[in-house]
């Protein structure tokens, strides 16, 4: 099996990727896929400041994968401005398979926690979204 590093990939630190989710994600909630220290630590699906506060307390690195086509992808750190450009992917290319269009542009990040074996994937859940911000509105009468 291949690992992220056999590939184009980056650095990034987990208060950078929590920039990102505050600045540029806010209204997003996530999921992990295959990440204990995540799931041990926070309920999934979760909102985008709940994710971003927990990644700041964890304080730590991560190999995450970039684009095949990005050939610069060489294990250079990256700031939270270039999550989008260079590791964000649609959860659409990700399965290949037939998805409902409001979830096929669903972006994921395929990560490794640096000094970690295992990789995981950090999901955006759309549909999650919706629903909380449809129980959330006020209903008119």
């Amino acid at each position: 099996m291949a690992s992220i590093e056999d590939g184009p990939h980056y650095e990034i630190h987990s208060m950078e990727l929590a920039k990102w989710l505050d600045e540029k994600a806010a209204e997003t909630w996530w999921n992990v896929d295959g990440d204990p220290l995540l799931t041990g630590r926070m309920p999934f699906p979760a909102p985008a400041d709940e994710l971003a506060a927990e990644l700041r307390k964890i304080d730590r690195f991560l190999i995450a994968e970039a684009s095949p086509a990005d050939s610069e992808a060489r294990g250079q750190l990256i700031r939270a401005d270039e999550v989008e450009p260079r590791l964000i992917r649609s959860v659409g290319d990700l399965y290949r398979s037939k998805l409902p269009p409001d979830l096929s542009n669903d972006k994921y990040l395929s990560l490794r926690w640096k000094g970690a074996n295992h990789e995981w994937l950090l999901v955006e859940d759309s549909l999650t979204a919706e629903q909380f911000r449809e129980e959330t509105v006020p209903k008119a009468n």
